[in-house]
């Protein structure tokens, strides 16, 4: 019996995912493998037949496994390269762990600096108010796969934030220093280059996908304007469609 390690406000149907995945990994599980049953892997993580049954519809929504009628449920890829379900808003940290890929934030710039007119249209501020942007490159076992520039208005900060702040996940930080629970975002995504851009690493020869968004908070209030080149060759992104 393997033990489940819950987080505060974490549904427990991505823990229970973790946890799957952790057991696949260890047990050497390769694409085309059976799973056991739904009953043995509920033994094995002791958890409900109704939250194995959440998590196990997590894994086949990210193509990590696939469920064959009659026969039983098989692997189809471990998540290396990452499979990203659009629909979940988290933070890049939050992502990362949750494949549980050892991680390293690379703090690169932190400025304050005034509004453009697009800053201001979609943050909802006057041109006489402050932005202060973040910019870093996230790496994944050592290889840097989402260079990333957020933007908040300068007025939600603490007079005492300091660039430390922003080493971790901005989420987190919003959420617990600021109090203010994030919500929803209003996202678009696009093929980008990153030419303009000199980071430690080469950039040219790569192909991205641009995710920009606006976050809002639960009182509607857009908090972080938030710019994501995520690596091409190894992330994608899928979401679930449904006929209405």
């Amino acid at each position: 019996m393997r033990q489940i390690v819950f987080s505060n406000g974490k549904p427990i149907r991505y823990a229970i995912r973790d946890a799957l995945l952790e057991f696949m990994r260890a047990e050497g599980y390769r694409p085309g493998d059976q799973l056991p049953s739904e009953e043995k892997l509920q033994e094995i993580l002791n958890v409900s037949r109704l939250s194995m049954r959440e998590a196990l519809q997590l894994l086949e929504e990210e193509r990590i496994i696939v469920t064959k009628h009659g026969s039983g449920r098989y692997v189809l890829s471990l998540p290396s390269n990452l499979d990203i379900d659009i629909s979940n808003l988290q933070s890049v940290t939050e992502l990362l762990t949750s494949y549980q890929i050892k991680t390293e934030n690379n703090l690169l710039r932190v400025e304050i600096h005034p509004p453009d007119a697009e800053l201001c249209a979609l943050l909802q501020i006057n041109a006489s108010e402050n932005v202060l942007s973040i910019e870093r490159i996230r790496y994944a076992a050592n290889t840097p796969i989402i260079y990333s520039i957020d933007t908040i208005p300068v007025h939600f900060l603490p007079e005492d934030w300091q660039e430390d702040d922003f080493k971790g996940s901005l989420f987190e930080y919003i959420e617990r220093r600021l109090g203010k629970p994030l919500h929803y975002s209003q996202a678009t995504i696009h093929a980008s280059r990153l030419e303009d851009v000199t980071l430690p690493f080469e950039t040219k020869s790569l192909s991205w996908i641009l995710l920009k968004q606006v976050i809002y908070t639960d009182m509607g209030e857009p908090i972080i304007y938030s710019r994501d080149y995520h690596r091409g060759d190894r992330i994608q992104f899928h979401v679930r469609r449904v006929r209405r």
